[in-house]
């Protein structure tokens, strides 16, 4: 089972011209696909976290130069100088070659003085994969900008039951046995403390990280609480909250903000967590909506990627207890309201109450049930359908 990627689209082709672009940044979780994805190009390719590259750079500062336009460069970011060094690389007035620079972590980009890389690289992200990467993408494919107001649902659809159940990572979504799903996501969390945080931080607790990852999933729907967690590992706030931001940083998952602008007694600091793998979800609801977080926020990343929008995902919450899973929007204006629930059910007063007041297209998405059209711009149907007809 081969699964294309709508990412592929801005990977450089061998008669791209190296000289007149920019460097190619992917970046996404660990094992979601970026070195298989890239390596398709059949550029040379070179791993930095490997003793041979590592030699091969004492000995040659150069040795990557072969003729060919385009370089792979993965997990260079481990090194505290790369910026440096691909700067030094992308600015030689001998350079002959371009880069693709792979790598398990968030890049650090925004620091100041000579090490930046500003104007030198377009960035994209590669996430777990997408409903429509999973079903199979029709080859007259074309990515476009969505319309939630003219929004029509697509009458046929395939089910996504097995990208719910075994998640949007290659190898447990094509191995789709819950034995192998169990293995490896235990393997995954202690590779991602005892590997990537070490490398990305001087953390000593280990142990208590760990933790946090694991009682995570539970967290997943409420906003977090930075002193019940504070309380259950007994460190201090300031600690869960800079291992969040690790968390993120390495692409274990990512918080979701509440949308407060013109909103009237809006709930404005407590975050969400999800995790980009939703199945270390094990409760039905809180997996679905995970899973839903996720969709939506990896075609937020794509729009912005291709250049059709800044799109964003948030949820909304206010202090008369009326909540809305999730807020889409473009250029910070709201365009989307999104209602995860497991089937079919009954309209939401919340949703009527924010779509009047927004002026936007609202929907209920189900794992499984019939498609409603309750009145022009709101809808109840399948979140396989939605997606199948916004992306």
């Amino acid at each position: 089972m081969e699964i294309k990627r709508m990412a592929e689209i801005f990977l450089p082709k061998l008669d791209t011209n190296p000289l007149k672009n920019p460097m190619l940044f992917v970046a996404g979780p660990r094992q979601v696909g970026k070195t298989y994805m890239t390596r398709q190009t059949n550029f040379p390719y070179f791993n930095w976290d490997t003793a041979e590259v590592k030699k091969s750079f004492l000995r040659d500062p150069y040795f990557f130069r072969d003729h060919s336009p385009w370089v792979i460069f993965d997990e260079i970011h481990k090194r505290r100088d790369w910026k440096k060094l691909l700067k030094g690389y992308f600015d030689s007035e001998h350079r002959r070659e371009n880069f693709i620079v792979t790598g398990s972590g968030r890049f650090n980009l925004s620091q100041k003085g000579g090490d930046s890389l500003q104007g030198r690289y377009d960035l994209y992200h590669l996430l777990p994969i997408l409903y429509r990467e999973f079903v199979g993408m029709p080859t007259n494919y074309h990515l476009s900008a969505p319309n939630f107001t003219e929004f029509l649902p697509s009458p046929q659809f395939s089910s996504d039951r097995d990208l719910i159940e075994f998640g949007g990572f290659p190898e447990p979504l094509i191995r789709g046995k819950q034995a192998f799903l169990n293995k490896w996501q235990d393997l995954y969390l202690q590779r991602l403390v005892q590997e990537d945080i070490r490398d990305f931080s001087r953390v000593i607790e280990l142990g208590k990280i760990e933790l946090l990852a694991r009682l995570l999933p539970d967290r997943v729907r409420s906003p977090i609480s930075l002193k019940a967690l504070s309380e259950d590992l007994d460190v201090s706030r300031d600690s869960i909250k800079n291992w969040l931001k690790l968390f993120e940083t390495l692409y274990l998952g990512f918080s979701l903000p509440p949308w407060s602008r013109k909103i009237h007694r809006a709930v404005k600091k407590e975050q969400k967590w999800f995790f980009y793998q939703w199945t270390f979800c094990e409760e039905p609801a809180a997996r679905f909506e995970n899973y839903v977080a996720v969709q939506l926020q990896s075609l937020c990343h794509l729009w912005r990627d291709a250049g059709l929008g800044v799109y964003e995902v948030y949820y909304l919450r206010d202090q008369d207890r009326r909540e809305i899973d999730f807020v889409i929007t473009k250029g910070l204006k709201p365009v989307a309201l999104v209602e995860a629930k497991l089937s079919e059910t009954s309209w939401q007063a919340s949703l009527d109450y924010y779509a009047r007041g927004l002026n936007i297209p609202s929907f209920i998405v189900t794992q499984e049930g019939p498609c409603k059209r309750i009145s022009d711009s709101k809808w109840i149907l399948p979140f396989a359908q939605f997606l199948n007809s916004v992306s």
